[in-house]
């Protein structure tokens, strides 16, 4: 059920870092620009960072960038910070991952959700069946990936499976996460999505999260941090007027998508640069708009 210090660890902003690709090739990583965006990071106070995950691109990696993304994460941040690699929904290349990121020191994985043609299952025990298989592959702490709006009862079903730590849910079905919660109590960390427009976070933290996933922290980790330490402080009117601060660059990632995240690093001096399709580059018009906001929220843009 992982220790206590790991689980310590968890219960934090979890940054979820971009995937740079280089100028003159697409298919190939930017290494030096994944070092400078994750220096930046850690040297901004950031102590869990994801790569390989749904904001680094997931599913447009090659199984050998994500071994390549957790090993260079984890020299750089040489235990100033907890690197959470990724497992892709794939059970042959996540099975065949495990070892390797044991071997290079991981801790703790994303176990992305398995899918059957891109759907939802609506029989869960292939599901329950897949992270159990994953545990055995190694002796690796995991946190699946709820994007399956999974209720209650499978949450307890998951309990059984002594790797899982933690779970990561985006909220999209908030009532089973806090339904689960209330049953397990303690049994897993609880990891939840922000949402700042319209800002909800403070009651996700009340229902029992201890932790949130953020993109906004490539390149303006300030504002989430505060959001967590408020959390700590059970300050909820700092949680709404942080809230009320990120909303605009909220709805501009929702128009846009994650080409935002990577146009940001881009505006900061940071390495952004392309996305994989089927995901699009931010426009010109987009650019604007998030230059403006970025200023607004007081992040120096070159």
């Amino acid at each position: 059920m992982g220790s206590m210090v790991l689980r310590d660890q968890l219960k934090n902003v979890h940054a979820y870092a971009t995937t740079p690709f280089r100028g003159d090739d697409l298919f190939a990583l930017d290494l030096e620009g994944l070092i400078r965006n994750l220096e930046f990071m850690i040297a901004g106070g950031i102590k869990v960072i994801n790569v390989g995950g749904g904001t680094g691109e997931a599913e447009a990696l090659a199984a050998e960038e994500f071994e390549t993304l957790a090993s260079v994460a984890l020299k750089v941040a040489a235990g100033r910070a907890l690197i959470i690699p990724t497992l892709p929904g794939n059970l042959a290349v996540a099975r065949a991952l495990i070892p390797r990121y044991v071997k290079l020191g991981v801790s703790v994985a994303l176990g992305m959700p398995p899918l059957i043609r891109n759907q939802t299952p609506e029989e869960l025990e292939g599901v329950f069946d897949y992270y159990a298989l994953l545990a055995k592959a190694g002796e690796l702490a995991l946190m699946p990936y709820n994007t399956q709006g999974w209720k209650a009862e499978f949450f307890v079903r998951l309990s059984q499976i002594e790797a899982i730590v933690g779970i990561k849910d985006p909220c999209f079905e908030p009532h089973n996460l806090f339904r689960a919660i209330h049953l397990l109590g303690d049994r897993f960390v609880w990891i939840g999505n922000k949402r700042h427009d319209p800002g909800v976070l403070q009651f996700r933290y009340q229902a029992g999260i201890e932790g949130f996933t953020a993109g906004f922290v490539n390149f303006a980790p300030e504002y989430e941090l505060e959001l967590h330490r408020a959390a700590l402080r059970q300050d909820w009117n700092l949680m709404v007027q942080l809230q009320e601060q990120l909303a605009p660059l909220e709805r501009l990632r929702a128009s846009y998508g994650d080409g935002v995240l990577k146009a940001g690093l881009d505006l900061v001096g940071l390495a952004g640069g392309r996305v994989r399709p089927p995901r699009q580059d931010l426009g010109a018009e987009g650019r604007v708009a998030l230059a403006e906001e970025l200023r607004r929220l007081g992040v120096a843009v070159q």
